[in-house]
């Protein structure tokens, strides 16, 4: 189900019981919307923050045939252009971007499995910056891409490990949840990684360089296991959700 809180952790409602197979990723719309992707029920989801549904895109139960570029097989995020347009990863099982109206007609989708440009290997997230860029987390290439708001490759970022959610800060900053890698590991590339990186959240400007960032792999309050989600607060506090072995939701205040 969603489970309400507030900003103390407190539990103040839940709702979808009997509608959410699997809530991947939770968005606030620029109406204050609730969306949700069920990459189980394979549909994207618009709620109000009460719990009534608004809107449904997608079939539930009937994914499209894996990386068929049909909208959806397994979706992970959505995000919202700066005219209300929605931009939906699609995800596990499809590699491809799929832009809609607010009313969730299909406008546009781009991207297919592989290493080049343009191309993902589980776009994992999406995000969309104050001028309308679009932020894709290519996770299992572990690189960022970024697009023009109709799909057109800009570049990309390299320098993060799995990333697995990018979220624009108030303060012009990039935040990034990161997987990590243990030694061994084969990614997108089909190499294995010489070296252990661990899961964190790591800070970067506009341009891709990095500013700081933290993370041990450890269950200890503060270090980070398998960084799935970040979301920010009014008062610019950070919000990471960890899935697997972290399984916990921590807070981190500004000092």
């Amino acid at each position: 189900p969603m489970i309400v809180l507030n900003k103390d952790g407190e539990i103040l409602d839940t709702w979808g019981e009997d509608t959410i197979k699997w809530a991947h990723h939770v968005e606030i719309g620029p109406d204050d919307s609730v969306w949700t992707t069920d990459n189980h029920d394979h549909t994207v989801r618009k709620w109000t923050t009460e719990g009534k549904e608004l809107m449904v895109i997608g079939t539930p139960d009937k994914p499209s045939p894996p990386q068929s570029g049909e909208p959806f097989n397994q979706p992970t995020d959505v995000a919202f252009g700066l005219d209300g347009s929605v931009y939906i990863a699609d995800g596990y099982g499809n590699s491809r971007i799929h832009h809609f109206t607010p009313q969730g007609k299909l406008i546009r989708s781009w991207g297919e499995r592989g290493t080049a440009p343009g191309q993902f290997m589980i776009p994992h997230s999406v995000a969309v910056d104050p001028t309308g860029l679009v932020y894709v987390c290519d996770r299992e290439n572990s690189r960022i891409q970024i697009f023009t708001p109709d799909g057109q490759y800009v570049t990309h970022w390299k320098g993060v490990h799995r990333p697995n959610q990018i979220v624009p800060g108030k303060d012009g900053s990039m935040y990034v949840t990161e997987l990590g890698f243990k030694t061994g590991m084969a990614a997108g590339s089909g190499e294995p990684n010489v070296a252990t990186h661990n899961s964190g959240l790591k800070i970067m400007t506009k341009t891709g360089q990095w500013l700081g960032g933290w993370g041990a792999s450890t269950h200890t309050h503060g270090d980070l296991i398998a960084a799935h989600a970040v979301g920010i607060d009014s008062e610019n506090s950070l919000y990471v959700g960890e899935t697997l072995e972290g399984a916990r939701l921590q807070k981190f205040i500004r000092v």
